[in-house]
Protein backbone atom coordinates (compact mmCIF):
# COMPACT_ATOMS: atom_id res chain seq x y z
CA UNK A 1 0.00 0.00 0.00
CA UNK A 2 1.18 3.49 -0.53
CA UNK A 3 1.75 5.58 2.15
CA UNK A 4 2.30 8.89 0.50
CA UNK A 5 2.44 12.34 2.23
CA UNK A 6 -1.61 13.50 2.86
CA UNK A 7 -3.46 16.09 1.97
CA UNK A 8 -4.42 19.11 4.97
CA UNK A 9 -7.47 18.59 6.63
CA UNK A 10 -9.32 22.02 6.17
CA UNK A 11 -12.87 22.35 7.97
CA UNK A 12 -14.88 23.52 5.52
CA UNK A 13 -16.78 27.78 6.46
CA UNK A 14 -20.40 27.85 7.73
CA UNK A 15 -22.49 30.66 7.75
CA UNK A 16 -25.35 31.79 10.02
CA UNK A 17 -28.55 30.89 7.54
CA UNK A 18 -30.94 30.85 10.14
CA UNK A 19 -32.49 34.19 10.88
CA UNK A 20 -34.57 32.69 14.21
CA UNK A 21 -33.92 35.04 17.23
CA UNK A 22 -33.45 32.49 19.93
CA UNK A 23 -33.12 34.92 23.07
CA UNK A 24 -36.52 34.45 24.43
CA UNK A 25 -36.95 30.78 23.20
CA UNK A 26 -39.58 29.16 25.58
CA UNK A 27 -39.02 25.35 25.19
CA UNK A 28 -34.63 25.83 26.55
CA UNK A 29 -34.24 27.97 29.35
CA UNK A 30 -31.30 30.43 28.63
CA UNK A 31 -28.36 27.92 30.56
CA UNK A 32 -29.18 25.91 27.89
CA UNK A 33 -29.37 28.00 24.74
CA UNK A 34 -25.45 29.12 25.93
CA UNK A 35 -24.26 25.34 24.11
CA UNK A 36 -21.86 26.46 21.55
CA UNK A 37 -21.94 29.95 21.70
CA UNK A 38 -18.59 30.09 22.29
CA UNK A 39 -17.44 27.14 20.88
CA UNK A 40 -16.19 26.66 17.23
CA UNK A 41 -17.82 23.50 16.18
CA UNK A 42 -17.51 21.67 12.74
CA UNK A 43 -18.93 18.33 11.93
CA UNK A 44 -17.06 17.60 8.65
CA UNK A 45 -17.36 13.89 6.48
CA UNK A 46 -14.50 11.72 4.92
CA UNK A 47 -14.89 8.84 2.31
CA UNK A 48 -11.85 7.49 1.78
CA UNK A 49 -10.56 4.49 -0.05
CA UNK A 50 -8.00 2.00 0.83
CA UNK A 51 -4.16 3.89 0.68
CA UNK A 52 -6.03 7.60 0.81
CA UNK A 53 -5.80 9.96 3.66
CA UNK A 54 -5.69 13.34 5.41
CA UNK A 55 -3.05 14.99 7.88
CA UNK A 56 -4.45 16.83 10.83
CA UNK A 57 -2.11 19.65 12.09
CA UNK A 58 -1.34 21.08 15.33
CA UNK A 59 -3.01 24.24 16.32
CA UNK A 60 -5.99 25.29 18.23
CA UNK A 61 -8.27 22.85 17.51
CA UNK A 62 -9.18 19.52 18.86
CA UNK A 63 -10.92 16.60 16.44
CA UNK A 64 -12.56 14.15 17.24
CA UNK A 65 -12.80 10.74 14.56
CA UNK A 66 -15.80 9.09 14.57
CA UNK A 67 -15.27 5.60 12.19
CA UNK A 68 -18.50 4.61 10.78
CA UNK A 69 -17.25 1.87 8.52
CA UNK A 70 -13.68 0.52 7.39
CA UNK A 71 -10.64 1.50 9.61
CA UNK A 72 -8.25 3.95 9.75
CA UNK A 73 -3.95 3.67 10.40
CA UNK A 74 -3.43 6.96 12.85
CA UNK A 75 -0.01 8.05 13.24
CA UNK A 76 1.75 10.75 15.54
CA UNK A 77 5.03 12.11 14.84
CA UNK A 78 6.10 8.88 13.31
CA UNK A 79 6.43 7.01 16.39
CA UNK A 80 3.07 6.18 17.63
CA UNK A 81 0.45 4.41 15.37
CA UNK A 82 -3.24 3.25 16.50
CA UNK A 83 -5.53 1.53 14.63
CA UNK A 84 -8.82 2.83 14.55
CA UNK A 85 -11.41 0.21 13.46
CA UNK A 86 -14.96 0.50 12.29
CA UNK A 87 -17.62 1.96 15.23
CA UNK A 88 -14.77 3.57 17.09
CA UNK A 89 -13.82 7.12 18.17
CA UNK A 90 -10.53 8.63 18.76
CA UNK A 91 -9.45 11.97 20.03
CA UNK A 92 -6.58 14.07 18.75
CA UNK A 93 -4.59 16.42 20.91
CA UNK A 94 -5.10 19.95 20.03
CA UNK A 95 -1.47 20.61 20.05
CA UNK A 96 0.23 17.69 18.11
CA UNK A 97 -0.16 16.78 14.20
CA UNK A 98 -1.49 13.25 13.12
CA UNK A 99 -1.75 11.44 9.78
CA UNK A 100 -4.81 9.23 9.38
CA UNK A 101 -4.64 6.70 6.15
CA UNK A 102 -7.47 4.70 5.10
CA UNK A 103 -6.86 0.59 5.60
CA UNK A 104 -9.98 -0.24 3.66
CA UNK A 105 -12.62 0.11 1.16
CA UNK A 106 -15.35 2.82 1.93
CA UNK A 107 -13.83 3.95 4.75
CA UNK A 108 -16.22 6.60 5.83
CA UNK A 109 -15.55 8.83 8.75
CA UNK A 110 -17.09 12.02 10.74
CA UNK A 111 -14.82 14.16 11.75
CA UNK A 112 -16.01 16.68 14.56
CA UNK A 113 -13.72 19.77 15.34
CA UNK A 114 -14.08 22.07 17.72
CA UNK A 115 -12.36 25.05 20.03
CA UNK A 116 -12.86 24.93 24.01
CA UNK A 117 -15.67 22.16 25.13
CA UNK A 118 -19.26 21.94 25.03
CA UNK A 119 -20.99 22.97 27.74
CA UNK A 120 -24.89 22.68 29.10
CA UNK A 121 -27.15 23.21 32.11
CA UNK A 122 -24.22 25.35 33.21
CA UNK A 123 -22.54 22.73 33.85
CA UNK A 124 -19.20 21.41 31.85
CA UNK A 125 -19.52 17.86 30.54
CA UNK A 126 -15.80 17.25 32.77
CA UNK A 127 -17.06 19.22 35.51
CA UNK A 128 -18.21 16.29 37.78
CA UNK A 129 -16.00 16.75 41.06
CA UNK A 130 -14.33 14.07 42.54
CA UNK A 131 -16.66 11.10 40.77
CA UNK A 132 -13.97 10.38 38.46
CA UNK A 133 -11.06 7.24 39.02
CA UNK A 134 -7.67 9.32 40.48
CA UNK A 135 -6.05 6.46 38.04
CA UNK A 136 -6.59 7.07 34.11
CA UNK A 137 -4.56 5.35 31.74
CA UNK A 138 -2.46 8.34 29.46
CA UNK A 139 -2.45 7.69 26.16
CA UNK A 140 -1.84 9.92 22.76
CA UNK A 141 -4.82 8.54 20.79
CA UNK A 142 -7.42 7.28 23.55
CA UNK A 143 -10.00 5.40 21.75
CA UNK A 144 -13.35 4.68 22.74
CA UNK A 145 -16.44 1.95 21.21
CA UNK A 146 -19.12 4.35 19.88
CA UNK A 147 -22.46 3.36 21.12
CA UNK A 148 -25.27 2.90 18.41
CA UNK A 149 -26.89 5.88 19.95
CA UNK A 150 -24.16 8.24 18.69
CA UNK A 151 -23.58 6.49 15.37
CA UNK A 152 -27.35 6.85 14.39
CA UNK A 153 -26.87 10.60 15.32
CA UNK A 154 -23.59 11.29 13.31
CA UNK A 155 -25.42 9.06 10.30
CA UNK A 156 -27.88 11.53 10.22
CA UNK A 157 -25.55 14.51 10.68
CA UNK A 158 -25.95 15.24 6.54
CA UNK A 159 -28.99 14.06 5.55
CA UNK A 160 -30.41 17.41 5.22
CA UNK A 161 -28.23 19.45 2.51
CA UNK A 162 -29.54 22.45 3.14
CA UNK A 163 -28.54 22.53 6.57
CA UNK A 164 -24.79 21.45 6.05
CA UNK A 165 -23.21 24.96 5.95
CA UNK A 166 -25.47 26.34 9.07
CA UNK A 167 -23.36 27.45 11.90
CA UNK A 168 -26.38 26.57 14.57
CA UNK A 169 -27.32 23.31 13.15
CA UNK A 170 -23.91 22.31 13.89
CA UNK A 171 -24.35 23.72 16.90
CA UNK A 172 -27.15 21.66 17.78
CA UNK A 173 -25.75 18.55 16.78
CA UNK A 174 -22.47 18.92 18.85
CA UNK A 175 -24.84 19.68 21.77
CA UNK A 176 -26.94 16.80 20.86
CA UNK A 177 -23.86 14.45 20.57
CA UNK A 178 -21.97 15.63 24.16
CA UNK A 179 -25.25 15.05 26.01
CA UNK A 180 -25.88 11.84 24.46
CA UNK A 181 -21.99 10.90 25.56
CA UNK A 182 -22.89 12.06 29.21
CA UNK A 183 -25.52 9.58 29.33
CA UNK A 184 -23.80 6.85 27.48
CA UNK A 185 -20.10 6.95 29.21
CA UNK A 186 -18.96 6.96 32.33
CA UNK A 187 -17.19 9.81 34.25
CA UNK A 188 -14.21 7.73 33.69
CA UNK A 189 -14.68 7.07 30.48
CA UNK A 190 -15.29 10.72 30.33
CA UNK A 191 -11.65 11.66 31.81
CA UNK A 192 -10.20 9.17 29.51
CA UNK A 193 -11.28 10.03 26.03
CA UNK A 194 -11.03 13.92 26.88
CA UNK A 195 -7.92 13.73 29.05
CA UNK A 196 -6.09 16.09 26.38
CA UNK A 197 -8.96 18.65 27.35
CA UNK A 198 -8.90 17.79 30.51
CA UNK A 199 -7.76 21.37 32.79
CA UNK A 200 -6.77 21.55 36.62
CA UNK A 201 -10.72 22.98 37.54
CA UNK A 202 -12.19 19.75 36.39
CA UNK A 203 -10.33 17.59 38.43
CA UNK A 204 -6.86 18.08 40.43
CA UNK A 205 -5.97 14.96 40.56
CA UNK A 206 -6.72 13.73 37.47
CA UNK A 207 -4.86 16.36 35.82
CA UNK A 208 -2.02 15.70 37.76
CA UNK A 209 -2.00 12.02 36.86
CA UNK A 210 -3.19 12.15 33.11
CA UNK A 211 -0.48 15.34 32.61
CA UNK A 212 2.99 14.40 34.59
CA UNK A 213 4.47 12.17 31.92
CA UNK A 214 4.36 15.41 30.15
CA UNK A 215 6.68 17.36 32.61
CA UNK A 216 10.60 17.05 33.10
CA UNK A 217 10.18 18.87 36.58
CA UNK A 218 7.77 20.25 39.22
CA UNK A 219 8.29 23.83 37.58
CA UNK A 220 6.95 22.28 34.08
CA UNK A 221 3.93 20.50 35.61
CA UNK A 222 2.95 23.60 37.39
CA UNK A 223 3.09 25.30 33.90
CA UNK A 224 1.29 22.93 32.55
CA UNK A 225 -1.65 23.15 34.89
CA UNK A 226 -1.22 27.27 34.13
CA UNK A 227 -0.18 27.78 37.94
CA UNK A 228 2.25 29.61 39.53
CA UNK A 229 5.02 26.86 41.22
CA UNK A 230 3.53 28.39 44.78
CA UNK A 231 0.16 27.57 43.92
CA UNK A 232 0.35 24.36 42.29
CA UNK A 233 2.93 23.18 45.42
CA UNK A 234 -0.21 24.16 47.87
CA UNK A 235 -3.04 22.61 45.66
CA UNK A 236 -0.95 19.48 45.14
CA UNK A 237 -0.44 18.99 49.19
CA UNK A 238 -4.37 19.46 49.44
CA UNK A 239 -5.06 17.04 47.14
CA UNK A 240 -2.39 14.29 47.61
CA UNK A 241 -0.66 15.13 51.30
CA UNK A 242 2.60 14.81 49.90
CA UNK A 243 4.84 17.17 47.84
CA UNK A 244 4.80 17.12 43.91
CA UNK A 245 8.89 16.41 43.69
CA UNK A 246 8.33 12.52 46.33
CA UNK A 247 5.20 12.00 44.25
CA UNK A 248 6.73 12.24 41.03
CA UNK A 249 9.81 10.04 42.19
CA UNK A 250 7.38 7.54 43.40
CA UNK A 251 5.76 7.27 40.11
CA UNK A 252 8.82 7.34 37.92
CA UNK A 253 9.60 3.62 40.64
CA UNK A 254 6.71 2.44 40.28
CA UNK A 255 7.32 2.17 36.00
CA UNK A 256 10.80 1.12 36.71
CA UNK A 257 9.40 -1.91 38.91
CA UNK A 258 6.76 -2.55 36.58
CA UNK A 259 9.35 -2.61 33.54
CA UNK A 260 11.23 -5.06 35.16
CA UNK A 261 8.80 -7.50 36.57
CA UNK A 262 8.02 -6.81 32.55
CA UNK A 263 10.98 -8.72 31.52
CA UNK A 264 13.28 -5.69 30.84
CA UNK A 265 16.65 -7.00 32.72
CA UNK A 266 19.18 -4.24 31.17
CA UNK A 267 19.90 -1.63 33.29
CA UNK A 268 21.63 0.93 30.77
CA UNK A 269 18.20 0.33 28.84
CA UNK A 270 16.54 1.54 32.60
CA UNK A 271 18.91 4.16 32.50
CA UNK A 272 18.16 5.25 29.24
CA UNK A 273 14.54 5.10 29.38
CA UNK A 274 14.25 7.21 32.77
CA UNK A 275 17.00 9.85 32.38
CA UNK A 276 19.52 8.49 34.89
CA UNK A 277 23.48 9.15 33.93
CA UNK A 278 24.91 7.34 36.27
CA UNK A 279 24.61 3.60 37.54
CA UNK A 280 25.56 4.89 41.48
CA UNK A 281 22.69 7.61 40.81
CA UNK A 282 20.44 4.88 39.47
CA UNK A 283 21.06 2.01 42.00
CA UNK A 284 20.42 5.22 44.83
CA UNK A 285 17.25 5.76 43.44
CA UNK A 286 16.38 2.46 43.43
CA UNK A 287 17.55 1.46 47.48
CA UNK A 288 15.79 4.99 48.58
CA UNK A 289 12.19 4.22 46.41
CA UNK A 290 12.44 0.67 45.86
CA UNK A 291 14.83 -1.04 48.80
CA UNK A 292 16.86 -2.68 46.59
CA UNK A 293 19.41 -2.39 44.07
CA UNK A 294 18.37 -2.69 40.59
CA UNK A 295 20.21 -5.74 40.19
CA UNK A 296 18.52 -7.04 43.10
CA UNK A 297 14.99 -6.05 41.76
CA UNK A 298 15.86 -7.52 38.33
CA UNK A 299 16.78 -11.28 39.85
CA UNK A 300 13.75 -10.87 41.88
CA UNK A 301 11.75 -11.17 39.19
CA UNK A 302 13.75 -13.70 37.02
CA UNK A 303 13.12 -15.80 39.91
CA UNK A 304 8.89 -15.26 39.59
Amino acid sequence: MDFQPKPQFVESALKECCSADCSSCPTFPAPFRRIGDSSYCRFSQLSLAAGEGVSFSAGRVVRILFILSGSLRIEHNADTVRLATSKQCVCLDRNESFAATAQDADTRVVVLSLILRVEFCCQDLLDRGDDYDSQIPVETLPMLSMHPFVEQLLSSCFLVPQMADCVRYHRMKASELFMMIKLLYTPTEHAYFFQTMMLPRDNFRVFVCNNYDRAQSVADLAALAGMSLSVFKRRFAEHFHDSVYHWMQRQKARKILADIRDGEDSTKALMNKYGFRHYTQFSRFCKNYLLATPAQLIHSARKQ
